[in-house]
């Protein structure tokens, strides 16, 4: 008898140890731009650095990060982290709507240019999109690694226009002022 219940206690204990944490949830950014291993790579090492945060995958063909946080404070961390690294797209976890306070800029007046801090550009790829956002103007890239300072030049651009455009289009940064 002894020996079934030690068994049986060996077993539950086993299954307590495998299992996810009372509260964690399966996180999903859809959207981000994620065109190479090296976008790829970046999301990765942007999560490992988040606590309470597992598990966290990016996939190009897809444009989409998962992750299981331990609990909702987890979850806006990875989020915001993603974010913060450069990255944009609609968050949920366990399919409910998460909303990460993100900084913006108040629609303004027009300026020549637009300078754009920690956007991750980190290879050709993504410089092409960039740049096709802003066909009209003058685009170009400052700093080294996967987060870089993008410029805008060319009248009549809007800050808050130019961050809304690289959002859509699954990148984000910080308006330099």
């Amino acid at each position: 008898m002894r020996c079934l219940f030690g068994a049986l206690f060996g077993v539950l204990a086993i299954v307590a140890m495998s299992a996810e944490p009372v509260g964690a949830g399966s996180v999903e950014v859809k959207g981000p731009h994620i065109c190479c291993g090296a976008c790829v790579k970046a999301v990765g090492k942007i999560l490992e650095k988040v606590d309470g945060v597992s598990g966290a995958m990016a996939d190009a063909k897809t444009k989409t990060v998962t992750f299981t946080a331990k609990d909702e404070a987890a979850a806006k961390a990875g989020v915001k982290a993603i974010f913060e690294g450069g990255f944009y797209g609609k968050a949920t976890d366990d399919g409910k709507e998460l909303k990460v306070a993100v900084g913006g800029v108040k629609k303004g007046d027009k300026v020549e240019s637009v300078t754009v801090k920690n956007v991750h550009a980190c290879c050709g790829l993504c410089h092409k999109e960039i740049k096709g956002l802003f066909a009209d103007s003058k685009v170009s890239f400052e700093g080294t690694g996967a987060q870089r300072t993008v410029l805008i030049e060319g009248g009549n651009l809007e800050a808050s226009a130019v961050l809304q455009a690289l959002r859509k289009a699954g990148f984000n940064g910080t308006i330099q002022k």
